[in-house]
């Protein structure tokens, strides 16, 4: 059953909506049919266009009130968080270092001492860091954090591999540290702040946040949240922060939060702070920008500004090919005029 989404600003759909209609259609009868193991492992679609909510299906014995963990896309979040924290006077703004907030860790190099926020957002900073590899080996830093039992302090005491902004590095400890200027700067907890300024004026309620010992959030990954729920955070981003009458987070903010900085190396996107910005090929030379929120195992929320349009799936294919890259280039790629 299709239920509507309170305090949305409508907007004119700029899709053909006969067309998407038609491939939303297709998918969902395949997902349905096929047995292959990675469509079986599908657990929801939901398609936002044009102001209102055009599809909603929940597979596999999920159900709209099953909450998911959201994986990195709780990155995407903590982005959000620091934007109001910046809104609101806490924090100056993103250029600031975070040795300002955390000297005892980034004073005593020389290198470390020009880390920035910015940095953090996008992955910049140049800590020596290494998660792209099987979480189970040893080697991997996002492991060895989560064991660690204190994963601010164990972000926070990574040495300098290069220069900031010399590469980019995916580093699950980046937004560790974003989470905690957010609480050093506001005298908050991440999840009072962010229940108060941002999941409380969208109607957020039905979610959970992963914590360490000390009772310090997962902001690289740790939230549990409902499907329909992560679609309020894309229709923020597509009214440009607002909610209904009320500007949750400003204009600048999401625009510099989903504008390009620097190459990922890892495909073809780029990395805006902590979302992720590419360009995909419509038809000939034309492209389309879509700015996502990702999470391991196919947890993906796809904004389309130019079109108004919203794609959110949760899935389970951690070890299988993931269902949504193959349902936007084969379905809803081809009928964006």
């Amino acid at each position: 059953m299709l239920i509507p989404f309170p305090n949305v600003i409508a907007q004119p759909a700029s899709v053909d909506n006969l067309k998407l209609d038609s491939a939303i259609r297709v998918a969902d009868r395949i997902i349905e049919t096929d047995t292959r193991v990675f469509f079986k492992n599908v657990e929801s679609i939901i398609v936002f266009s044009g102001g209102k909510l055009k599809f909603e299906k929940y597979y596999n014995g999920y159900k709209r009130d099953s909450i998911h963990l959201i994986q990195s896309q709780t990155k995407s979040i903590v982005a959000l968080l620091m934007g109001i924290a910046i809104d609101k006077g806490f924090i100056e703004n993103e250029n600031i270092p975070v040795a300002s907030y955390f000297p005892e860790f980034f004073n005593k190099d020389k290198l470390k001492s020009g880390v920035t926020i910015r940095h953090l957002l996008t992955m910049t900073a140049g800590f020596a860091w290494e998660e792209m590899i099987p979480f189970e080996n040893p080697e991997n830093d996002n492991a060895k954090m989560y064991r660690s039992g204190d994963w601010l302090r164990y972000s926070l005491s990574r040495p300098m591999a290069t220069e900031p902004f010399k590469e980019f590095k995916y580093n699950s400890g980046c937004p560790m540290i974003v989470a905690g200027i957010i609480e050093k700067a506001t005298k908050m907890r991440l999840d009072d702040f962010a229940d108060k300024y941002l999941f409380g004026p969208l109607k957020i309620n039905n979610y959970s946040w992963l914590k360490d010992r000390a009772g310090f959030c997962h902001a690289g990954g740790g939230l549990s949240m409902l499907p329909a729920d992560i679609v309020k955070i894309g229709i923020l981003v597509l009214n440009n922060g607002k909610w209904g009458g009320s500007q949750v987070v400003s204009e600048e903010w999401i625009r510099k939060m989903i504008s390009p900085y620097i190459s990922t190396s890892m495909d073809s996107s780029e990395y805006g702070y902590f979302w992720w910005i590419r360009d995909w090929a419509k038809r000939e030379n034309k492209t389309v920008m879509i700015a996502s929120a990702e999470g391991a195992g196919g947890q993906k929320l796809y904004v389309f500004p130019e079109y108004k349009l919203i794609i959110s799936f949760t899935e389970h294919n951690y070890t299988t090919p993931q269902v949504s890259p193959l349902f936007i280039n084969e379905s809803v790629l081809p009928v964006l005029d």
